[in-house]
């Protein structure tokens, strides 16, 4: 497993970020960025801390690996790793959303499913193997720019990433893929399709890409961050747009290569999408916890703890946190075996719910605090650190419960970056479009309960 230093070092591998339409030189060292990377390579550093033990398991091989990152082959193995994933993102709460061992959910399930993958199979099993040894740091590319949705993704060649020919030594690919979030941090895209289905085999490509690719550039807009935010300092991830510009993938690095495969992969053959859906409900959970412990400081410091509605504000917040816990947990509990090599894969049904309740519960939570903390959110004048240079304003800035006015700055300012600025602003973005399209989302659990006979048995 590389440890954090490791990490910092891999990226310093000749990649091309463009950030604001200028070429980011150093990525661990620029503004926007060194903040993230940071707190990527300590959570790298945590494998091999003292408390190392309750994040690790066996991986393939027999070497330890983060236990997210080893296939589960029972209920408990799944509790494990909930817990795993529990402690890594209770360190970051939640606010980064392409952790290293996010992209294990689907890394994971091929590899429980490697003969699914025909041809490739082989490539499928040593992609888990060696990135389980590592704990890899994959960005996902999935989604095609927002280009001619009118037409079938095969038809916009000029834009959509597809095959431009074979070679011994490869796939030679060419086009872009959206959204990729935290690209420019991570070391390695995890390439594939997922929105209008493909019909063709050049648009059908999965593929395990090193961000340093020749031929591969990143671009995105920053988000804006004052010098002392304190969640976009250490948390910012940027939604880059990826161009694959003739970029030679070796045949080892390639999964798909037919869309057959492909659409069967992205309609759930191998459970991909309920694996990626335990970790993102954890991942919510930590974010939800760390709102609500902001949420109720920052009441008692604005005097408004005992007001009946703002009361009722913090218990919903508080139900929502134990509804994705819950549902969670019932993906634990409704598990069980899938494929033929003794894997165990989360309940489908609870996953998709919370695919479907998550994006709209988060914008719910988000409104709520902004009309519970009202003008505290923007009542911050001057920055923590110039409350030195300007004493005369630190009285005006005092809080109920023996608060200061650095901890009015300190709580207030926390919740303002995650609820008002274009950091808190973003992330309501990245929960609302996690899932993709919602009615895709709202078909698919009809579809579910049709094939599982659910409405003919609550007929009666």
């Amino acid at each position: 497993m590389q440890t954090g230093a490791d990490y910092l070092a891999s990226l310093d591998d000749g990649r091309v970020v463009v950030l604001d339409g200028e070429r980011v030189e150093r990525v661990a060292q620029h503004p926007a960025l060194a903040g993230t990377a940071a707190t990527i390579a300590s959570l790298y550093d945590a494998l091999h801390g003292s408390d190392a033990a309750a994040l690790l398991a066996e991986g393939p091989g027999g070497a330890p690996t983060h236990a997210f990152w080893a296939i589960p082959r029972s209920r408990g193995d799944l509790r494990a790793q909930r817990e795993a994933i529990r402690a890594w993102q209770r360190t970051t709460h939640g606010w980064l959303g392409r952790t290293p061992e996010t992209m294990a959910a689907t890394i994971t399930s091929m590899a429980a499913h490697a003969p699914f993958y025909g041809r490739f199979e082989a490539n499928v099993r040593a992609m888990h193997a060696r990135d389980a040894a590592a704990v890899t740091h994959y960005a996902q590319a999935l989604v095609n720019p927002p280009v001619d949705r009118d037409l079938p993704p095969d038809e916009v060649a000029d834009v959509f990433l597809h095959v431009v020919r074979e070679t011994d030594e490869g796939l030679v690919l060419r086009g872009a893929k959206a959204v990729v979030t935290g690209a420019a941090t991570a070391q390695r895209l995890l390439v594939s399709h997922f929105g209008g289905e493909v019909q063709t085999d050049d648009f059908a490509i999965a593929a395990s890409v090193p961000v340093g690719a020749q031929g591969l550039r990143l671009y995105a807009r920053g988000i804006p961050s004052a010098p002392d935010a304190p969640l976009a300092s250490r948390f910012a991830e940027h939604d880059w747009l990826v161009v694959f510009d003739d970029v030679l993938v070796p045949w080892e690095d390639v999964l798909i290569r037919d869309a057959a495969t492909m659409l069967a992969h992205n309609r759930g053959a191998v459970g991909w999408n309920a694996r990626l859906a335990l970790q993102s409900a954890t991942r919510l959970e930590a974010k939800l916890e760390h709102l609500a412990a902001l949420a109720a400081r920052a009441v008692e410091i604005l005097g408004t703890q005992e007001l009946r509605g703002v009361q009722a504000a913090l218990g919903e917040l508080v139900a929502v946190r134990h509804a994705v816990a819950g549902m969670r947990d019932a993906m634990i509990e409704q598990a069980g075996p899938v494929g033929d090599e003794g894997a165990w894969g989360p309940g489908v049904e609870p996953a998709m719910a919370f695919s479907a309740a998550a994006p709209d519960a988060y914008g719910r939570v988000r409104a709520l605090l902004q009309t519970t903390l009202a003008s505290g959110l923007a009542h911050l004048p001057v920055p923590a650190a110039a409350l030195a240079e300007h004493p005369e304003v630190a009285p005006l800035l005092r809080g109920s419960g023996g608060a200061d006015a650095s901890e009015r700055l300190d709580v207030l300012g926390t919740l303002h970056d995650a609820l008002v600025s274009g950091f808190g602003a973003r992330h309501e973005l990245y929960e609302r479009s996690h899932w993709g399209q919602p009615e895709r989302t709202h078909v698919g659990i009809l579809g579910l309960a049709r094939a599982h006979g659910r409405l003919d048995d609550w007929r009666g």
